[in-house]
């Protein structure tokens, strides 16, 4: 810890105080780093040491940089879904796509996004604002086709007629309407 002295309290089997009796107990630990003016709290049912929760604390920041990159650079936060396999695949997707923007923006040179940006760093928020002022419109496409889809779609309506919904057919699943009793 470099010379600086990080000072732990402990309180032990603690409960909530709505808790009846004979529930799960739980711990709380306050960390007071001289680097910090706030000092860190942590309630956690884990046994160990301060200094491993301290750890723990300092090692979970970078875990989390990969869905905050998905989620402000690809608007996952606003995506929603109801599939059941789309609720996988989405996150799974958000995270993929997080990790090489990540990559891209640490490994890209480092650019000003203003004049107020005077020590820039390669960071996912810098690429983001400096892809907000290219026009994608004048980004060359290469000519013909990238890759032919082999699939059968002949036999699927076309047009208007692929989208009409018609009467008196359910386009929800049965179990995701709510029967209501009237009197």
């Amino acid at each position: 810890m470099a010379g600086r002295v990080v000072r732990a309290h402990v309180w032990n089997d603690l409960v909530l105080a709505t808790a009846k009796p004979g529930p799960a107990t739980f711990r709380c630990v306050v960390l007071h780093d001289p680097r910090y003016h706030d000092p860190l709290v942590v309630a956690t049912p884990l046994p160990g040491s301060a200094y491993a929760l301290w750890g723990l604390s300092r090692d979970r920041w970078p875990v989390e940089q990969l869905p905050l990159a998905a989620k402000q650079m690809l608007g996952a936060h606003r995506a929603f879904v109801f599939g059941g396999e789309s609720r996988h695949r989405l996150p799974e997707l958000a995270l993929l796509a997080g990790n090489v923007l990540t990559y891209v923006a640490a490994t890209a040179a480092a650019r000003a996004t203003g004049f107020w940006d005077r020590r820039c760093r390669p960071t996912c928020g810098r690429l983001r604002r400096v892809l907000l002022r290219v026009d994608f419109s004048e980004v060359p496409v290469p000519e013909g086709s990238l890759r032919k889809k082999v699939s059968v779609t002949a036999h699927l309506p076309k047009g208007v007629q692929g989208h009409r919904r018609r009467p008196g057919v359910l386009t929800l699943p049965a179990n995701s309407l709510r029967r209501r009793k009237v009197a």
